[in-house]
């Protein structure tokens, strides 16, 4: 291993419901979404010494995304940037990272698997 080496936390397929959305019916009723979160940090000290308390929780990043997807927005835009805000004030140790969030059941006329905005930084 060396220095130059980039290590990852990622959470894939989150599912979660939620209430994003420019139409009104998508605020009541609301629609499926999954999220996937890559997080870029230093994670030698974490690999040498196992000790938790210099790597990043998978459940505390469970956590964050949880509560910010739980606020409603109009834009998935919006979403992701409150999620990524979020996640720099209570991870400082991430120093880059990927957020996709996608809407299973966009409510537009077309066969298709999911809509998704992608953050990347």
């Amino acid at each position: 291993m060396t220095d130059s080496d980039r290590c990852y936390v990622e959470i894939e397929g989150l599912m979660l419901r939620a209430y994003h959305g420019v139409g009104d019916v998508e605020r009541i009723v609301g629609n499926d979404f999954r999220l996937d979160i890559r997080l870029e940090y230093d994670a030698h000290r974490a690999m040498h010494t196992d000790s938790m308390a210099t790597a990043i929780n998978y459940a505390s990043v469970v956590d964050i995304a949880r509560r910010e997807m739980a606020v409603p927005a109009h834009l998935l835009e919006h979403a992701v940037g409150r999620l990524r805000s979020t996640i720099a004030t209570e991870l400082p140790q991430v120093v880059g990272g990927r957020i996709r969030l996608a809407k299973l059941k966009p409510p537009i006329s077309a066969q298709l698997d999911a809509c998704a905005f992608v953050l990347e930084w």
